[in-house]
């Protein structure tokens, strides 16, 4: 390239110095030579271009803005031709290049005045604001909505270098409320977008309930006036035989009427009727828990002796005796629906003390047959079978039963030779079997004594005459009769 400079840089000379070639015959060779070439890429070009200039006298090149002068050769009558070319991101109102002409010492030009790109002009978004307005290259606009109204698009837009606009401008629409899903086991009559003002309604299946408001409107800003409700199992108030009165209000309700989901009742009824359940129920998925029952209250029953408890609802009855007493039959009675006690009244009874009386080897139970020790305790109505010690018998063939607290009849036991006048004599087993007085008492013998009594103490009368001592247990009287056979009679008296 720099040999192809001189070699321009000759044939100028030679222009000046031949007098057989002319200036215009040597310039028409240098752009034959060079035609089309420029100075942007190379600086000797350049170089080259301003030597031609000033051989021209044009002086230096004009000032141009936003734009480049490139060194394109073209000569025409002792003319030479350079051009405007606008910079990037600029360009002119009619071509970006236009011809600079050197001639007769003078620059002749017309200056395309670049200027940055631009790109559409378009009109403002209805219902909206602009902000940094300018369609010059790189220029960013940004877009806000007036009140109730949102931006759809991107909020701002740039002019890009293919004069076109990142993307369209965007456009405001009036803010609309999104309807919420269709409840579960409801519907909604409208499932678009709701503009302002507008309403929506909604609606349960059967046997479903609204809770919440039926009718939504949409308000500025797009939301709606209520939540959107929802579809449960109300509760019925029932016909029942007394009130029922809501607890946060203290309102009656009439039968038929429909509560909410978990709302809380307080129910009562009327005379000689009890609520079933504590009084306060709950409404859950369509039912009250526990459930709203009056029930038909029993009548107490009252017996001497019996205590008695009722639960806080009077459905249970609870017995219980006082003490040495105890209790025949169930402890606990039910209040049943037709207003009658479960079961049988029970009953207290006094427990039947088996004591070691005079002449008694043990007692059992009749029924089965169980050993009682003396000192142990049997129910009532027990039946009782005892035997005697030899030689002693029972005085009845028949068994006793505890009545009252009471062994009946009285289980006795008697020696079969000898009749006991008072109730200070005792028996002791020594050696052998004898009676003798009880303590600060003394014994004597009536009748005949047998060579068998053997009695301490006491005297006795060989010749006396034999008697027998009985006892009436219908008049409770003592007497004395005839005695045929052998036998032995005692009392006791006093020292």
């Amino acid at each position: 390239m720099i040999s192809r400079t001189f070699f321009f840089l000759f044939l100028i000379i030679l222009t000046v110095k031949s007098e057989n070639n002319t200036f215009g015959n040597v310039m028409k060779t240098i752009v034959s030579e060079y035609s089309n070439s420029t100075s942007t890429d190379n600086n000797y070009a350049a170089w080259f271009f301003e030597q031609m200039i000033k051989l021209l006298n044009c002086g230096p090149l004009p000032k141009l803005n936003n734009s480049q002068i490139q060194y394109t050769l073209k000569w025409e009558e002792e003319k030479i031709h350079l051009q405007q070319k606008c910079n990037r991101y600029y360009e002119a109102s009619v071509e970006n290049t236009a011809d600079i002409i050197c001639w007769n010492g003078k620059w002749m030009y017309e200056d395309r005045k670049c200027k940055l790109i631009t790109c559409p002009i378009f009109p403002k978004p209805a219902n909206s604001f602009m902000i940094n307005v300018a369609y010059t290259y790189n220029s960013v606009i940004r877009f806000s909505c007036v009140s109730d109204y949102i931006l759809r698009g991107n909020n701002t837009i740039r002019c890009q270098e293919n004069k076109q606009w990142s993307s369209l401008p965007p456009i405001c629409e009036i803010v609309k409320c999104l309807p919420p899903n269709p409840p579960k086991h409801g519907k909604v009559n409208n499932t678009n977008e709701v503009e302002i003002n507008e309403t929506i309604h909604y609606s349960c299946l059967k046997p479903y309930n609204l809770k919440g408001e039926s009718v939504l409107t949409c308000l500025q800003g797009g939301s709606w006036s209520f939540p959107a409700p929802v579809c449960i199992l109300k509760c019925v108030v029932p016909e029942i035989a007394g009130r029922v009165v809501t607890i946060s209000e203290g309102t009656i309700l009439k039968p038929r009427t429909l509560i909410n989901q978990g709302e809380k009742v307080l129910y009562s009824c009327k005379r000689s009727f009890i609520p079933v359940a504590f009084g306060v129920v709950q409404c859950l998925s369509g039912k009250w828990y526990p459930d709203i029952l009056c029930r038909k209250t029993c009548k107490i029953e009252k017996l001497h002796g019996l205590n008695y408890i009722l639960s806080h609802n009077f459905s249970v009855i609870e017995y219980s005796c006082s003490a040495g007493e105890t209790l025949l039959g169930d402890s606990k009675r039910t209040c049943l629906e037709n207003g009658t006690w479960s079961g049988k009244l029970p009953q207290c009874v006094k427990y039947c003390q088996l004591l070691p009386v005079f002449g008694i080897y043990s007692y059992r139970n009749s029924d089965t047959l169980q050993y009682l020790p003396f000192g142990s305790t049997v129910l009532e109505n027990t039946n009782i079978m005892y035997s005697c010690e030899l030689p002693y018998v029972k005085s009845s063939s028949k068994n006793v039963m505890c009545r009252n607290g009471i062994l009946t009849p009285k289980p006795r036991c008697s020696f079969r030779d000898i009749q006991l006048i008072n109730s200070e004599v005792s028996f002791t087993h020594l050696s052998s079997n004898y009676y003798v007085c009880k303590t600060k008492y003394t014994c004597e013998f009536f009748g005949y004594r047998r060579k068998s009594c053997n009695y301490n103490k006491c005297q006795y009368y060989a010749n006396a005459r034999c008697v027998q001592l009985g006892f009436n247990n219908a008049t409770s009287e003592m007497y004395i009769s005839a005695k045929t056979t052998n036998c032995c009679a005692m009392q006791c008296y006093d020292d």
